[in-house]
C-alpha cells in the first residue's frame, strides 16, 4: 500500500471515529443516530474498498516487478 493510500484510508477512518464520537454526544436523539451509523456503514464500504483497491494495485506491481526481473 503506498503512503498515499494509508493517508487516505487513515482521513476514512478518522471521519469514521468523528461520527461514532456523534452518536455518543446525540443523547438519544433516533434521527442524529440513524444519520451517523448510515454515515459509518458508508464509510465501512469505502473503506473495504480503498483496501480492497490498494491490495490489487499492490498485486499488480508485484506481478510487473517479477515480469521484468525475469526477463
Amino acid at each position: 500500500m503506498t503512503d498515499a493510500q494509508k493517508a487516505y484510508i487513515q482521513a476514512l477512518s478518522d471521519v469514521r471515529s468523528w461520527h461514532r464520537w456523534q452518536i455518543s454526544q446525540s443523547l438519544g436523539d433516533v434521527r442524529t443516530m440513524e444519520a451517523h451509523e448510515t454515515a459509518i456503514a458508508w464509510l465501512d464500504l469505502l473503506i473495504a474498498t480503498k483496501k480492497q483497491h490498494a491490495a490489487e494495485d499492490e498485486a499488480g506491481r508485484q506481478q510487473s516487478l517479477e515480469s521484468r526481473t525475469s526477463d
